[in-house]
């Protein structure tokens, strides 16, 4: 039978390994990310208000780029389903 603390010690690491894959992954898909919001088609101009305040979801292999007008839009329709 297996010690309780190298049985642990292989779960841990087992999970960073899973991490590391899924960071490395996602930000492979970053990198593909569109040059334009998703729902108005606004153009994506990187510099660093832009970089900061547009939303990127990742979702399985599907990136997705929302402006921040669109993002807000997005929010409150979100909150009104969960209301209702």
């Amino acid at each position: 039978m297996k010690k309780l603390r190298k049985i642990n010690r292989t779960k841990r690491k087992e999970d960073r390994k899973d991490a590391e894959e899924r960071l490395a992954t996602q930000a492979a898909l970053m990198m593909k990310h569109p040059k334009e919001c998703c729902i108005c088609s606004k153009k994506f101009v990187r510099n660093q208000e832009t970089v900061t305040t547009w939303q990127v979801t990742i979702r399985e292999e599907r990136v997705r780029l929302t402006c921040p007008d669109c993002w807000t839009i997005l929010l409150e329709a979100m909150e009104n389903l969960n209301e209702t």
